[in-house]
């Protein structure tokens, strides 16, 4: 039953208990001067005892008769509303199940039963439309997103190749070097966010439905021996605790990706000579690496979100793990404790 119909049944019945409370004095009232007149008409002579008596035995008998019939019509009210409620809001409540139960990843359209009750009817109209330009809106967002980044592929890699050969000319001065080395970095970083952009319109568009049975033991062990170079090069020691064969559902390539992309993300963003944890059990992985300040949690996994000053990135990198996370209902989970990120990932 509503909400908005159970405050009028309260106001109700409260309304109706005070008139009955109100009602029981007049009862006596009326009743002891019917009862003193019939007594008149008659001649009939009582006691005072025997008149206070009888006049007390019929006020009883009457209010308990009334408060008898208030609480069987007060019952059936209650009972007769539920019921009213429930027949009349049931379309309103089958329409907000399935708008509960939408995805708009999943692209599939949401039916509303057909209802004779005019407001549902319009509102469930104005709902499918609604639904039906967010559908619209996210295709032609996620077509416009995948078209972007394949055709920046080809001038990306054009430009690449420009700058490459201009680093390897002998004739350019060092000043030209450093301006060519610059644009070369900012090209590399415009690389990576294409290519994570069309990573993320590939899982968006479920192009990695697949799934099978991934040794994440082995499959850490292996990313964290291709990241050792990458962390000497950084003076940065990687401590891991893997336990053996344990395994996880999912596309290799994602799972991968996510290993590597939190991985990485770790070793960017830490300072040298200090130590990086992965630590792997049945339930849990985590990575950790030290820290001067807590990172910004509401744009930490957000796409292009800044959560340092410091080293800002693309901003695409926890977007892609948080996403894949999703993809099988993984939690990711991330803490700052002594001086330390650690970023925990239940599976």
């Amino acid at each position: 039953m509503s909400k908005l119909m159970n405050r009028s049944l309260k106001k109700f019945i409260i309304y109706a208990a005070v008139v009955l409370a109100c009602s029981i004095p007049v009862y006596y009232f009326f009743l002891s001067e019917l009862w003193q007149y019939e007594l008149n008409e008659h001649e009939i002579i009582l006691t005072e005892q025997a008149g206070r008596e009888d006049s007390f035995l019929i006020i009883g008998t009457v209010t308990l008769l009334t408060i008898l019939f208030f609480s069987l019509l007060i019952g059936g009210l209650v009972l007769l509303n539920r019921n009213i409620s429930r027949q009349l809001w049931q379309p309103f409540y089958d329409s907000l199940a399935k708008i509960k139960n939408f995805d708009l990843n999943g692209q599939h359209a949401v039916h509303f039963e057909k209802t004779d009750i005019t407001e549902f009817a319009e509102l469930n109209l104005q709902l499918d439309k609604l639904i039906s330009r967010s559908i619209s809106a996210y295709n032609q967002q996620k077509e416009f997103a995948d078209n972007a980044s394949h055709e920046l592929q080809t001038p990306l890699a054009i430009i690449q190749s420009k700058l490459d050969l201009l680093l390897q000319n002998k004739s350019v001065t060092d000043e030209q070097y450093v301006l060519i080395e610059d644009a070369y970095r900012a090209l590399m970083r415009v690389g990576r966010i294409n290519k994570n952009l069309l990573l993320l319109a590939r899982i968006d568009n479920s192009q990695y439905m697949d799934e099978q049975l991934v040794n994440l033991s082995e499959l850490l062990e292996t990313s964290v021996a291709a990241f050792s170079q990458f962390a000497e090069a950084k003076q940065l020691i990687l401590e891991s605790c893997i336990a053996k064969n344990v395994e996880v559902k999912g596309n290799r390539d994602l799972v991968e990706i996510l290993v590597n992309n939190c991985l990485n993300n770790a070793i960017r963003h830490s300072a040298p000579n200090n130590t990086i944890g992965i630590n792997l059990s049945e339930k849990i992985l985590v990575f950790s690496n030290q820290g001067n300040e807590s990172l910004v949690q509401e744009q930490l996994f957000k796409r292009f979100g800044v959560a340092s000053s410091k080293s800002p990135g693309t901003g695409l990198g926890l977007a892609l793990v948080k996403q894949i996370a999703g993809r099988y209902n993984w939690r990711v989970d991330y803490a700052f404790s002594n001086k330390r990120h650690v970023f925990s990932l239940y599976i």
